[in-house]
């Protein structure tokens, strides 16, 4: 179970309700504990749900209801006219009304998304080789491939990289955009690296650039992340600091 497949299986949990023998719930579970981003994710979704819950709780039940739904009052016939138009008029303001509703519900109640976020999900992704959805060792190919696909594909690659075999490329997604994956062959041990690549806006908060990259540790993962024109870059490979700058020229 991927962490995609584990959002869908999650997404449907409601602290009301009894999920003991569920298999596939309990393999979804399981997998935020060891997906940090996983975690966050559903950590934000449950207290999503608690929010709506609690405005829903404080909307007042109409005086009288009850006896209205028990007790109708008889219908009453009136001439036919021609109200198309009118009805028409109304149901196009009612989705412009949900829309707007809709719109200013996801924007109130939607989480901030941190460089952290970004950089956790992508190094959780490649931390065994991942699925490819091209292989080829000419970097041209996969560039081509990505721009067909629609992800970042007119990309600023180190010449470090430029020089190695790739591996392949993969197009993914976070949250609602294209991110463009390329990974290549170490010529030292065959292992991969990996270069992601995604719009600027994803991680507005990054301000490093290509020359002074900020680096992070993710376990026995080193990351350094830059931005460059429209694009953010994050290069993640095992090793330490010293590994990562020596594939960027940065060292």
């Amino acid at each position: 179970m991927d962490n995609t497949e584990a959002r869908s299986i999650l997404s449907a949990y409601r602290a009301d309700e009894s999920y003991a023998g569920d298999a596939r719930f309990e393999e979804a579970r399981k997998l935020t504990e060891v997906e940090p981003a996983l975690a966050r994710w559903w950590q934000e979704e449950q207290e999503l749900d608690r929010l709506i819950g609690l405005k829903l709780e404080g909307v007042a039940v109409p005086a009288g209801l009850r006896e209205c739904l028990l007790n109708p009052e008889p219908p009453v016939t009136v001439p036919f006219r021609p109200t198309w138009p009118r009805k028409i008029a109304l149901l196009a303001a009612s989705i412009v009304l949900l829309a707007v509703f809709f719109g200013s519900w996801q924007g109130l109640f939607q989480p901030a998304t941190s460089l952290a976020d970004y950089r956790d999900e992508m190094v959780s992704f490649v931390r065994l080789d991942p699925t490819l959805d091209l292989k080829a060792s000419q970097l041209s190919r996969l560039t081509a491939f990505l721009e067909e696909s629609g992800a970042p594909s007119d990309l600023n690659i180190p010449p470090r990289l430029q020089q190695m075999d790739a591996a392949g490329c993969r197009k993914l997604r976070f949250r609602g955009r294209d991110v463009a994956l390329i990974c290549f062959k170490r010529d030292d041990n065959g292992e991969l690296v990996h270069l992601f690549v995604v719009n600027r806006k994803a991680v507005a908060k990054l301000r490093a650039t290509k020359a002074d990259p900020h680096f992070t540790g993710q376990g026995e993962w080193m990351t350094a992340t830059w931005v460059d024109g429209e694009h953010a870059y994050l290069f993640t490979a095992k090793g330490s600091r010293d590994t990562v700058e020596k594939f960027l020229g940065t060292s």
